[in-house]
């Protein structure tokens, strides 16, 4: 039905090419269809005069967030507003590019304001939401999500969002049961199988865990925190040149995430490539010079190469902004036993694999044990 309704309508518009609102009927179509490029080709097309129509600006707008291009997007959603074309789906659009930009709370000041100004809708208060974890406002992300299943609770999307910021909250009760309701709603539905599948990944559920992580990817390939989790998965399945590969394909998805590039350092020095993994802890450090486990990390690479002075002072520095940072513990521990104090060192991974691992870490435990065991032939 579909594709006929678009032959017809390209034979209408090959009758009329400068009709703006079959124009615009057309690339709804494509878009539908998934045709992102012959909807681009459609208004490429068009005559100057029809391209300045606000409906074909509107349209323009909603392919450049299909295809990426959030900047584009956000100038075509401002171009509307400035000339006086001002709507809730504008203002949505114009906030949800500045969102994918990254700039958090632009986009949380624009949902907001067309609240206030049209009422609100479960599309600007799952916005909000998202917004305002990126701010790490959880209070608020909580509050904005709750709005929204108060507007609609049946929608999956909704369910949705809800989980992750449970599950960015801490409430991992809470963001199990948004998961489920979501998934009864839409199997494949983005966020409630990222949070399901994290879950089962804490859980060491690994089958259950990729199998959620393999279907969110389906339909949304470069998501940045799916990635992470399957190639954590991977890892824990011993799959190392997948688990880089994947995590790899994460941090260019999402280059600003600390525990993504430890994940990718882990699975480096499982591998043995010291030299790429110091280069991950690197990328990390860049991010945040007072995160404990990179400074750990490069403690351990010290360690690893002979440089005891180095990795216990980068050790200390770690310990300092972060008590709990494994790696720096870890780190020791190979130092006392290249010194030849077995004893210490075993002590030190004993008192780390007592304390279980922190279910919101990289499962660093499980790699510090099995690094261990690959390095015992040339530390024993």
């Amino acid at each position: 039905m579909s594709s006929a309704r678009i032959l017809r309508l390209r034979g209408f518009i090959a009758q009329d090419a400068g009709n703006a609102d079959l124009a615009c009927e057309l690339v709804d179509a494509l878009m539908e269809e998934g045709d992102l490029g012959a909807a681009g080709d459609v208004l490429s097309s068009l005559p100057d005069a029809s391209r300045a129509v606000p409906g074909v600006v509107f349209r323009r707008a909603r392919l450049g967030l299909a295809q990426g291009r959030y900047g584009d997007a956000a100038n075509d959603c401002q171009q509307l507003i400035d000339a006086g074309i001002d709507s809730v789906a504008v203002r949505h659009d114009l906030a949800f590019s500045r969102l994918c930009e990254r700039q958090g709370q632009s986009a949380y000041d624009i949902a907001q304001s067309a609240a206030a100004t049209f009422g609100d809708t479960v599309e600007l208060a799952m916005l909000r939401a998202r917004a305002a974890l990126m701010l790490e406002s959880y209070e608020l992300a909580q509050s904005d999500i709750e709005a929204a299943l108060t507007l609609d609770a049946s929608r999956a999307d909704a369910w949705g969002v809800a989980a992750l910021v449970y599950l960015d909250t801490g409430d991992l009760p809470q963001a199990k049961h948004a998961a489920t309701q979501a998934l009864a709603r839409n199997d494949h539905q983005h966020e409630a199988l990222m949070v399901a599948g994290t879950l089962a990944l804490w859980e060491q559920r690994l089958d259950e865990a990729q199998l959620m992580f393999e279907r969110a990817l389906e339909r949304h390939p470069n998501s940045g925190r799916v990635l992470s989790g399957l190639g954590q998965v991977l890892m824990l399945h011993n799959d190392l040149p997948a688990a880089v590969e994947v995590l790899q394909r994460a941090v260019a998805a999402m280059p600003d995430h600390i525990g993504t590039w430890h994940a990718l350092a882990w699975a480096l020095l499982l591998q043995g490539r010291t030299d790429d993994a110091e280069s991950a802890y690197h990328s990390a450090y860049a991010l945040d010079r007072n995160f404990g486990d990179t400074h750990g990390g490069l403690a351990l690479i010290a360690a690893l190469r002979g440089d005891h002075t180095e990795a216990e002072q980068s050790a200390k520095r770690a310990l300092r902004l972060d008590p709990n940072a494994l790696t720096a513990r870890y780190a020791q521990s190979l130092v006392l036993e290249a010194q030849g104090d077995r004893s210490g060192a075993d002590a030190v991974i004993e008192e780390l694999l007592s304390t279980g691992p922190r279910v919101t870490d990289v499962p660093a435990h499980e790699f510090a044990t099995r690094l261990r065991a690959k390095l015992q032939p040339s530390t024993r």
